[in-house]
């Protein structure tokens, strides 16, 4: 079975606030298509990766991280 290329792009970087809130830039929000009340789930690796997927995406992210285990 042939992988597909995994494409990681920074896009912008962004501030944690005092109240531990993160603003998702305007540009990464339109690409996401993200909207207001969209749910998102975090997932963390290793204790140092954190990756934010909007709900309805996390079985292709998931199906991602097991293909890569093999």
């Amino acid at each position: 079975m042939k992988k597909n290329k995994c494409v990681i792009k920074l896009y912008w970087t962004t501030t944690i606030w005092p109240k531990w809130q993160v603003v998702i830039p305007k540009e990464v929000r339109n690409i996401l298509n993200l909207n207001t009340w969209d749910s998102i789930s975090v997932l963390i690796k290793d204790d140092k990766f954190i990756w934010m997927v909007k709900n309805e995406d996390i079985s292709e992210l998931m199906e991602y991280i097991e293909s890569e285990k093999k």
